[in-house]
């Protein structure tokens, strides 16, 4: 049988399993397993091994831990109340203030269910009681949720420079920029629709807006996130410490502001663990699956079988590219962010060589293309579990439409990202040359 042939069978088995509903890590390690034979359990043992060798994905359960212990910290409340002392008086500001609360919570946390989970608790309910339309208020918070894999530090930039041995601190450093770009776009997309459509995002009223003092007195609130977000990726750009280190630095952080608002106790602790335990359980499972499918799919040809089409047919650096997002953005309506990466990481890294592709650039694009995938149904998890928190009121129809504009919004951070590489490359080659 032919290694194109394999391909099909391989790539529409997957596609029909995972559409039946079963789990990724099952259906990947299953399909390993079945297309090689007995032969094919070494390679998964020795490639699972290695991964569990790898230091640097140390640093992924401390970031999930200072995730876990910031969502019940208290410092996210802080930061909102500041962005609804500011911003509350702006057309579509509460909206405004989620997304920027949002997206410093990416910085601190690296993980999208953070931001979801916090400001859909907390800044939902606000806006809807203050009149906001439900698709712009459930929208801004899922979009504003899901920076957290693109800006660092992000756990799956922290995958892919483990793959590709690409800098982790250039990945952070370009994640930032294209984050940023991404954050700064949803900011503008709700000011104009709330300029024009002043009924979506009302102002709050006069009468619960604060003074000048009170304005001053809530920028504390700040304070916290910033020395957190410094001493993580500071220590990162400036050498002091590597990924790993600096996940240790983070998940101590998170303690100590716990500790601060006085909610450090046995329990945080106690359900910041268990939840830790459930998320990096999850993923390792999806990565070692996803490995075992890549190294079984790449031993039977894949990647001759990729540089002979390229070589055969003449592929241009265009169309590669393109042909590459299409793929990531298509994988994402069914399989999440890390199985993407896993799987189609050992087809495209061979080709970087051959096209020219920067390793770093195509990274971050990588995290801005899938991070789309945790709002597209029907694998959208953030949208269940926005459904899972968000008011009675807010019905799954609802969640489906408010996200349309804002997937919009990141396919247009994409493409800005790909037609000025520079957008991304800049920051890195400033602070690593």
């Amino acid at each position: 049988m032919g290694i194109g042939l394999i391909s099909i069978l391989l790539f529409g088995s997957m596609l029909l399993f995972l559409g039946l509903g079963l789990p990724v890590a099952f259906v990947l390690g299953g399909l390993a397993a079945i297309f090689w034979g007995p032969e094919s359990f070494f390679i998964i043992v020795a490639r699972t091994y290695s991964m569990m060798s790898t230091t640097t994905l140390v640093a992924c359960p401390l970031f999930v831990l200072m995730a876990a212990v910031l969502e019940q910290s208290g410092v996210a409340e802080d930061m909102y109340e500041m962005m609804y002392r500011w911003m509350g008086s702006l057309k579509g500001g509460l909206a405004v203030g989620t997304v920027i609360v949002c997206t410093l919570l990416a910085a601190m946390s690296g993980i999208a269910s953070t931001g979801v989970v916090v400001m859909g608790v907390m800044a939902l309910p606000a806006m809807l009681k203050r009149g906001y339309d439900k698709s712009l208020a459930v929208g801004c918070i899922l979009a504003g949720g899901v920076l957290g894999p693109l800006i660092p530090p992000s756990i799956v930039l922290v995958l892919y420079g483990t793959i590709a041995q690409v800098s982790i601190g250039g990945l952070f450093a370009g994640g930032m920029s294209a984050g940023l770009l991404c954050s700064s776009l949803i900011i503008v997309y709700i000011l104009i629709r709330c300029y024009l459509n002043p009924s979506l995002g009302p102002p709050i009223p006069y009468e619960e807006r604060t003074n000048w003092e009170a304005k001053m007195t809530s920028l504390k609130g700040i304070i916290l996130p910033f020395l957190l977000i410094v001493s993580v990726l500071g220590s990162i750009y400036t050498g002091i410490a590597t990924p790993t280190e600096a996940a240790a630095v983070g998940a101590f952080g998170a303690m100590v502001c716990s500790a601060i608002h006085r909610r450090l106790n046995w329990q945080l602790i106690r359900n910041s663990a268990y939840a830790t335990i459930k998320i990096q359980g999850f993923m390792m499972w999806i990565l070692f699956s996803a490995q075992a499918f890549a190294s079984v799919y790449m031993g039977m040809g894949a990647s001759r079988l990729v540089i002979g089409l390229v070589e055969k047919y003449e592929i241009g650096w265009w169309t590669m590219l393109i042909a590459i997002q299409i793929v990531w953005f298509a994988l994402g309506f069914v399989i999440d962010a890390w199985s993407i990466l896993m799987i189609t990481a050992p087809i495209i890294l061979p080709l970087l060589p051959i096209y020219g592709f920067n390793p770093l650039w195509l990274g971050v694009l990588y995290a801005v293309n899938t991070q789309t995938g945790y709002l597209t149904p029907p694998f959208g998890t953030m949208l269940f579990m926005m459904k899972g928190i968000a008011p009675k009121s807010v019905t799954m129809s609802d969640i489906y439409s408010s996200v349309v504009p804002f997937v919009i919004t990141q396919l247009v951070t994409l493409a800005l990202c790909i037609t000025f590489p520079k957008l991304i490359t800049w920051l890195p080659e400033v602070l690593f040359g």
